[in-house]
């Protein structure tokens, strides 16, 4: 047999030749992912060293070419089929079809279509719910990605890659693996085309960093900044259900509207040192029907307040502010709040008057016209963030975006672009995981809600791992409502980068917990990216094994390290409370110190030691900080006075030098002290510039040291703090 071999940038692709022509088989890989194709029978395969799924072509054998750095065959009677290398330096494949056939009616492809697949293979995909729960070895039929892992931890992700409102996964994950289209699909345009992602890797999490590296590399889709927007720079306040004060709801008692409650409530914040970053306005503040498609309602939201067009709570009429709200405007109100506001909408009115200017289908607008309108009194009105909410609901009861091509692309194209060409951002809630999949194109969609109304400890699991599946799209998971006095809620929130929304009246307001999560300014000290579980917890949640869910956010300053490990049971009613954690886990190699913030124990390790912990309290959980120790036998662990306490908006850098390590501080205006905590395994001397070293003490018993400073008056915001061994 005869090789020959095409290099092209990025693959490798191989053409066996015999001299029978039936005998060909094709391949082409990225990295040690192969997809192979046979000309005479049309069976094709994916194999990664440890996986192999197989199928076959429904036509049998095809002529197969090879062509740009692909490979192109016949999938079917006018349907072309295609392989490459996806975008990117990401193990993955694109596979693709598309309708040559000036009409294709009757059967929609599916591509891949596997029938052999490994035996054992547990999955995680989610529901077609809002919110997109995640269920276990319950394989979705819905388009969203399928997680596919062994006990060993190897795994495959498979997921439609375009066409989201339409496509769909298929099968068991037993006996097949498919993507294909929604039964509703019909008639299928010469010229449509569709396509798949798959990518694997030894591991879930390094999987999931593959196929979202791949998919974000399609679409040119770059992650979002930490700080892009104000809901994800700042703490801001919420009137939202489940939580918010504000929510068809304001001081009527004491002889205020809605608008003078409002700021008078921003007013006492701020006198009180309570900084807010922005405003969330729920539905509360435009004209709503009393009619939705799905449930019967009430013609009034608050039977206390005036019986007005605001208060309402079905579809749309017209988003604008009321009078009734907002006497002068919303623009009028903005001068006098003066924060930036992420502003709520939902589906369409039946009777709205958008529907006699606008194309709107079903209860989704899909026309530019609509979305360049809202878009332009959006910046007109000191709306800097819009909330696109009911996203199930537009679906579900708008049929042409599931089965028309286009129509659910032009209901969220539409609105990305008009609020991009604006300066706006986005936040999806009660997304399916399509909507979420369609977001990966939108570089203003900043934050989509990951679990339902408040944050409850019932949460904690759902945001946990849909952070990882939003964290790859290119956004950021957006926790809901919570009272600013919960501080496991606010806990939770600030390890998953926020938004940290809290729902409280000023008499509510914690500002000592407050501070726990951001600076003086009300800027969030947080990690670099979302909390999310470890590899080993996909393991233990897929054979409901009622074992702590272990996850982590991590704050890196150049090749350093700080993880924030957040240990919780999944059913605090039904948990094992003892659990163990490992520091190579976290990606640690070498010795490392891990700190109880509560209890303030240290325990020095290596990086594959075992290091035991019990859950505690009411929220079963167990939280500690993870330093490595450098080698002049420090390890920093920052503001323990903050949740996330090497966050880079106190900690801007961070480094190891000779003898010791240097760190830049960062304050807020307002801010003139600040403790820096670690451990030292001898004394340590500190000197400081910008600041004044005003103390420092360390513990023999424990290793553990606090030095504390006063930034000088006058002087930059940042300051600069040195440790090093004492002099023996």
């Amino acid at each position: 047999m005869t090789r020959l071999s095409y290099a092209t940038t990025g693959l490798l692709v191989l053409l066996f030749a015999s001299p029978q022509a039936w005998a060909e088989r094709y391949e082409i890989n990225h990295g040690k992912l192969i997809f192979s194709i046979e000309s005479a029978t049309g069976a094709y395969a994916i194999d990664d060293g440890e996986f192999h799924f197989s199928g076959k072509l429904p036509g049998g054998g095809t002529q197969v070419s090879v062509a740009d750095g692909r490979l192109r065959f016949r999938l079917a009677e006018g349907v072309e089929a295609s392989v490459a290398p996806a975008p990117g330096d990401s193990q993955a494949l694109l596979m693709s079809w598309r309708v040559l056939a000036e009409d294709l009616s009757g059967a929609t492809p599916v591509f891949p279509d596997f029938r052999v697949v490994p035996a054992g293979l547990h999955s995680l995909s989610h529901r077609q719910l809002n919110f997109a729960p995640p269920v276990f070895d319950a394989p979705q039929e819905v388009s969203t990605p399928w997680v596919l892992f062994n006990e060993a931890g190897h795994a495959l992700i498979i997921s439609p890659a375009s066409a989201f409102f339409m496509a769909s996964m298929m099968g068991d994950a037993r006996q097949r693996v498919a993507v294909g289209m929604n039964a509703e699909v019909g008639r299928l345009p010469q010229g449509f085309s569709a396509s798949s992602l798959v990518a694997s890797a030894p591991k879930v999490t390094s999987a999931y960093a593959a196929w979202g590296g791949a998919l974000r590399a399609l679409y040119g889709r770059k992650p979002t900044a930490p700080d892009a927007d104000a809901t994800l720079r700042f703490i801001g306040e919420l009137t939202d259900n489940a939580g918010g004060y504000y929510y068809y709801n304001y001081d009527y008692a004491d002889g205020l509207n809605y608008e003078d409650s409002l700021v008078r409530f921003v007013d006492r914040s701020r006198s009180a040192g309570v900084a807010l970053g922005y405003l969330q306005l729920d539905s509360w503040w435009y004209s709503k029907s009393s009619w939705n498609p799905h449930e019967q309602i009430g013609k009034i939201k608050n039977p206390a307040l005036p019986d007005q067009e605001w208060n309402r709570y079905g579809g749309l009429v017209e988003w604008r502010a009321h009078p009734g709200v907002f006497p002068k405007g919303m623009a009028a109100f903005h001068d006098r709040v003066k924060l930036p506001f992420l502003a709520h909408n939902r589906f369409v009115d039946k009777d709205s008057p958008y529907r006699q200017r606008f194309q709107i289908s079903g209860v989704a607008a899909v026309d530019p016209g609509y979305w360049n309108e809202l878009a332009d009194y959006a910046a007109h009105n000191g709306i800097s963030i819009y909330l696109q909410d009911w996203l199930d609901a537009t679906y579900k009861f708008s049929p042409e975006l599931h089965s028309v091509p286009g129509r659910g692309e032009a209901f969220l194209d539409g609105m990305a672009n008009a609020m991009q060409a604006h300066g706006i951002t986005m936040q999806y809630c009660m997304a399916y995981p399509l909507h979420m999949l369609q977001g990966a194109k939108y570089p203003n969609l900043t934050t989509i809600r990951a679990a339902v109304d408040g944050l409850t400890r019932d949460k904690w699991t759902q945001l946990a791992f849909n952070a990882r599946f939003i964290r790859e799209l290119g956004a950021w998971p957006a926790t809901d409502v919570f009272p600013s006095a919960d501080g496991a809620a606010m806990l939770f929130a600030t390890l998953s980068g926020g938004p940290i929304g809290i729902g409280d009246s000023f008499e509510k307001l914690d500002p000592a917990n407050l501070s726990r999560a951001s600076r003086l300014d009300g800027v969030i000290v947080k990690p670099d990216g979302p909390l999310e579980p470890l590899d080993r917890s996909y393991l233990t949640q897929a054979r409901a094994s009622r074992e702590p869910i272990l996850a982590a956010a991590f704050t890196q300053h150049g090749p350093i390290s700080t993880a924030y490990v957040l240990a919780f049971a999944d059913d605090p009613s039904r948990a094992a409370l003892e659990f163990t954690v490992s520091p190579a886990e976290l990606g640690f190699e070498g010795r490392v110190a891990m700190l109880d913030p509560v209890d303030g124990r240290v325990i020095e390790a290596n990086s594959h030691d075992a290091v035991r912990g019990r859950l505690t309290g009411t929220a079963a959980s167990a939280y500690h900080v993870v330093a490595p120790i450098t080698a002049a036998g420090i390890a920093v662990f920052g503001d323990l006075a903050k949740y996330v306490s090497m966050g880079r908006a106190r900690v801007a850098s961070y480094e190891a030098i000779n003898g010791g390590v240097r760190l830049a501080l960062a304050f807020a205006a307002q801010e003139t002290d600040v403790t820096i905590s670690g451990y030292s395994r001898s004394d340590i001397v500190a000197h400081a510039n910008a600041a004044t070293v005003t103390s420092m003490h360390r513990d023999p018993a424990s290793g553990l040291f606090a030095v504390h400073l006063h930034r000088l008056a006058g002087v930059a915001d940042v300051a600069s703090l040195v440790l090093a061994s004492a002099p023996k």
